[in-house]
């Protein structure tokens, strides 16, 4: 990879992507649930999401769900960099959720 801020920036993008997309589940709330679940994401080179999974649960049920949901509802995600070789991508992505 020659350029060494073209990751991170895409990952930052994907972040963002998926930030629009998010819904706090209406039961979580209602219960002050709180979490960051993380998911595992394989995409595409055109930023299609091939396969999601839960890496990390955040101890609810309703977070954990939306957060496999929200990956699925999201798709395409941002392509991923030109200078990325491989036809595959994948990530794991922290998703935040904590009440105001």
């Amino acid at each position: 990879m020659r350029n060494s801020n073209a990751l991170p920036t895409w990952h930052g993008a994907v972040l963002g992507h998926l930030e629009r997309y998010k819904r706090y589940p209406r039961i979580a709330q209602m219960r002050r649930q709180q979490g960051v679940p993380q998911v595992h994401i394989t995409l595409d080179r055109q930023g299609r999401v091939l396969a999601v999974r839960l890496h990390k649960g955040s101890g609810f049920e309703a977070l954990d769900e939306e957060t496999i949901a929200l990956v699925e509802r999201a798709s395409p995600l941002p392509a991923p960099p030109p200078d990325v070789a491989q036809d595959r991508m994948e990530l794991v992505v922290p998703v935040q959720y904590f009440l105001r």
